[in-house]
């Protein structure tokens, strides 16, 4: 017996460690946040107008708002090693289904990976634009471009897991579910950008079990020789 996914899983291991150190770095409660949110660092992701920026660091020259901008400066920071790590996790993945099943189109995930990777990093950049304007109040072209690269991200994790559903739907239960907590994922995507709101938290928490169980599969799955 063999584990073909054991590259994968060991990556993804290094993205269960820094989710963790994500969890304890980005801020827990914040100023006032959108409606349906409850998460700053989702919140902040998905933000519209400057008005919603400044509710959420809250008022300028306080404890707070400093502590605030330090702590999401910092988280986001951080999240360029984690970008790297879920992308370089999603493109082993997606390669070794290619060579298991002799299809070539799972290795367009490999180049979503890409994408997805790219997206986030541009993302990083405009929320790490918006905490260095707070004081101008100026910075409705990165919001802007927030949304679009937000998308650009949370769009092509998704068609990652819609391409690999032929692959999870042949397998043992585990298997079946990740094939549906990624077709849950995908319904909610579109439900979410149209709706956003609580259905963004519940969104990017289906993402999160698809990738934590994808993880799992990793070190779990086994193939005769």
């Amino acid at each position: 017996m063999k584990r073909p996914f054991l590259l994968a899983g060991i990556i993804g291991l290094g993205v269960v460690l820094c989710s963790v150190v994500l969890i304890l770095v980005f801020p827990g409660k914040a100023g006032k946040l959108p409606d349906g949110f409850f998460t700053p660092i989702i919140a902040f992701e998905f933000m519209q107008t400057p008005q919603e920026v400044i509710d959420l660091f809250g008022p300028p020259e306080t404890i707070q708002h400093e502590y605030l901008v330090k702590a999401m400066d910092l988280g986001n920071r951080i999240d360029f090693l984690y970008m790297i790590l879920y992308s370089a996790f999603l493109f082993a993945f997606c390669m070794k289904v290619a060579a298991l099943r002799g299809k070539g189109i799972y290795k367009l995930g490999g180049i979503l990976a890409l994408v997805i990777l790219a997206g986030d990093l541009l993302e990083n950049l405009q929320l790490l634009g918006i905490t260095s304007l707070l004081g101008t109040g100026d910075f409705t072209r990165e919001l802007f471009l927030l949304r679009v690269f937000t998308w650009q991200k949370w769009g092509g994790i998704v068609l990652v897991f819609i391409l690999l559903l032929p692959h999870f739907m042949r397998d043992g239960r585990l298997s079946r579910a990740i094939g549906a907590f990624s077709v849950l994922s995908a319904i909610l995507a579109p439900a979410a950008f149209l709706h956003r709101g609580v259905l963004n938290e519940i969104f990017s928490l289906s993402v999160m079990v698809v990738f934590l169980l994808m993880i799992s599969y990793s070190f779990l799955y086994r193939r005769l020789q």
